[in-house]
């Protein structure tokens, strides 16, 4: 059953019992960002070869970065492409920045994105980001000891929204968004990790539970706009309303019992399957929001992680 609010999974990442206040404007949100600072998770950091942050596109006056883990050895090795969470308003690559290094270490090159943030830069520059991104790496992995032709899409929460989009996009709708000057760079992913994602928006509004009061603000008026019903059915928006959910790679969906989300990777589940896309889910009992960015302290997750390398592994083999 999923907690009654978020209290619980966000204090665990803080290190410590808050009671966030529920946002009540949208203009609340970018000082909510600055209090959301999950540095402290950045202990004991796995053992990779080398980090380094790279700009990816400058639009406008906006960069787009990320930042960059390499294994060790010579490569070269298959490429993951990961987008935090938060909702679509909050968060930051520093906030996935050991969990995601986790893989590094275990012999994959990491893309994590710091994409566009709402209500500074609201839909659909998001999704924007992270198909630009995934073009700039099939023609650049390379150069990181990368292996573009074994590419997967990755991220939690929002995150995982936005890979879901990016493969409806780079699978199916390749004009969805502007390319800029990579719109002719085809991306094939070998698979996708999608780690308890807002999938379907619809059932997300009619059953929010703990995020009451969040899906008001954040994830509609906040992330889409004042318009937002007009959005909400749009594969862009929620990806499991995709005409090309065929073409969708191997996807591996987890997502703790506990998690108010749990409904939304049942329904992508459903439907993933129902057009016999090759789909692994697993639910880990016990499990909030955000397990996994505590491994190193919550007993348990280990086997969960494991489980999604070897996965990883496979898909790219």
């Amino acid at each position: 059953m999923a907690n009654p609010n978020n209290n619980n999974w966000m204090s665990m990442l803080v290190g410590q019992d808050i009671d966030p206040p529920l946002p009540q404007t949208v203009e609340e949100i970018p000082f909510v960002r600055q209090a959301m600072d999950f540095s402290s998770l950045n202990v004991d950091m796995p053992d990779i070869g080398k980090s380094e942050t790279v700009e990816i596109r400058d639009k406008d006056g906006w960069k787009l970065v990320s930042e960059v883990y390499m294994p060790k050895g010579i490569g070269p090795f298959p490429v993951i492409l990961y987008m935090h969470g938060g909702g679509w308003c909050v968060g930051s690559s520093e906030g996935v920045r050991r969990k995601t290094m986790r893989l590094a270490e275990n012999g994959f090159v990491v893309f994590n994105l710091e994409y566009s943030l709402a209500p500074e830069r609201p839909f659909p520059n998001a999704p924007e980001d992270v198909v630009y991104a995934a073009r700039w790496i099939a023609k650049n992995a390379q150069n990181f000891k990368g292996d573009a032709s074994k590419m997967i899409i990755s991220g939690d929460s929002a995150g995982a929204n936005l890979s879901a989009v990016a493969i409806h996009i780079l699978h199916g709708d390749n004009q969805a968004v502007d390319g800029g000057d990579l719109s002719e760079i085809k991306v094939n992913f070998s698979g996708a990790l999608l780690y308890y994602g807002v999938f379907d928006f619809p059932l997300m509004i009619k059953e929010p539970l703990s995020n009451s009061g969040y899906v008001e603000v954040w994830f509609t008026r906040g992330y889409l706009g004042p318009n937002y019903l007009s959005k909400i059915q749009n594969p862009l928006v929620s990806p499991v309303f995709s005409p090309y959910i065929d073409k969708f790679p191997p996807c591996y969906l987890v997502c703790g019992d506990q998690d108010s989300l749990l409904s939304n990777t049942l329904s992508m589940t459903k439907t993933l399957t129902s057009h016999n896309v090759h789909t692994t889910v697993s639910i880990p009992g016990g499990f909030d929001h955000t397990f996994d960015y505590v491994e190193h302290k919550l007993e348990g997750v280990t086997p969960e992680i494991e489980r999604i390398i070897t996965w990883l592994k496979s898909v790219t083999s």
